[in-house]
């Protein structure tokens, strides 16, 4: 009997420099002894943090301001130390006096420059990282961005020399399946980079599978979950973008798209591979297909995937696990 292929399910790193050293260094040893690895969109961060020079302090003092709390720098291993924290949750840190974060803060198209450029040379360096600690290892990682990763970083993916882009393609991922990813999400309230009328997402997904051998024998790695499915549970929004409450708890429901649910429904592939919502990790069934989404603490330096064994016949085992 063939051995089961075991793939390695991730999603949602948002740029925590700690976490995608957590996961370069458990394919690098192959802890969980995978034959493959695939990371299910949204790579880059959401924020730039500004460090100030000879902000309140004065003088050669560097401020910032992370998670709500008031930081300093007097030296530049401290400086260095500081940049690190800011890395490791996921933000971006921009060094300016205190006349550039005035600057930035009366011209949008600053903000945004900075920030394609921050997100571009940290991407460049974990691809980089990724070609010195996994070179050799045997395991490839297939990867894709998701709905908050801006385009500019698609010119960065295709240098990569390891990992592979494979959004809206297909390829061969097993002896026995196809991978088919699809990175966009359905509409969101923050109008992100990657969004699609659920339409235009089926049909777009529907023309990907048309191009596989069986659909039966695909793996559909899409970024946003199938809509109710269990994994895209997270607090509804009033029309200002805050949470809801109703006699005192927050009121949850389904967030996913019904794009990804029809065609789950219509190609009935072996594995649904997802994110996007970071609270809601787990796995379902709708009807054959066996959905994962591993969900996401990456802010908090905490990696989380799910291992899954492919077999000819289908999926043999699953496994959440975290580091």
């Amino acid at each position: 009997m063939a051995k089961p292929f075991r793939l390695y399910v991730c999603s949602d790193f948002h740029a925590s420099e700690r976490t995608w050293r957590k996961f370069l260094n458990a394919m690098k040893t192959n802890v969980y002894k995978v034959d493959a690895a695939v990371i299910a969109g949204d790579l880059t961060g959401k924020a730039l943090i500004a460090v100030v020079k000879g902000g309140g302090g004065g003088g050669d003092v560097w401020e910032a301001t992370l998670l709500g709390q008031h930081r300093e720098a007097r030296d530049e291993a401290e400086l260095i130390a500081l940049e690190r924290s800011i890395a490791d949750v996921g933000y971006y840190a921009v060094r300016v006096t205190e006349a550039e974060r005035s600057a930035m803060e009366a011209d949008p198209a600053l903000v945004k420059a900075a920030f394609h450029d921050r997100i571009n040379a940290r991407l460049r360096e974990w691809l980089a990282l990724a070609a010195e600690r996994l070179e050799g290892s045997g395991v490839p990682v297939y990867v894709m961005p998701g709905n908050d990763d801006d385009f500019a970083i698609d010119p960065v993916l295709a240098e990569s020399t390891y990992l592979r882009d494979v959004n809206e393609q297909v390829v061969q991922l097993t002896p026995w399946h196809q991978l088919v990813s699809m990175g966009w999400s359905s509409p969101t309230p923050w109008s992100t980079p990657r969004e699609l009328p659920e339409e235009e997402f089926l049909d777009r997904l529907s023309g990907l599978m048309s191009g596989v051998r069986d659909s039966r024998k695909t793996v559909m790695m899409t970024h946003v979950p199938p809509y109710d499915s269990g994994l895209d549970t997270a607090p509804l929004l009033s029309p200002d973008l805050r949470p809801t409450v109703s006699a005192g708890d927050l009121l949850r429901g389904p967030v996913g798209s019904t794009g990804v649910r029809a065609a789950i429904e219509r190609f009935k592939p072996v594995l649904g591979a997802h994110g996007h919502i970071h609270e809601s990790g787990g796995e379902r069934r709708i009807g054959g297909t066996v959905c994962v989404n591993a969900g996401s603490e990456s802010s908090m330096g905490i990696l989380r995937g799910y291992l899954v064994d492919l077999g000819a016949n289908g999926v043999e085992r699953t496994l959440r696990v975290e580091g």
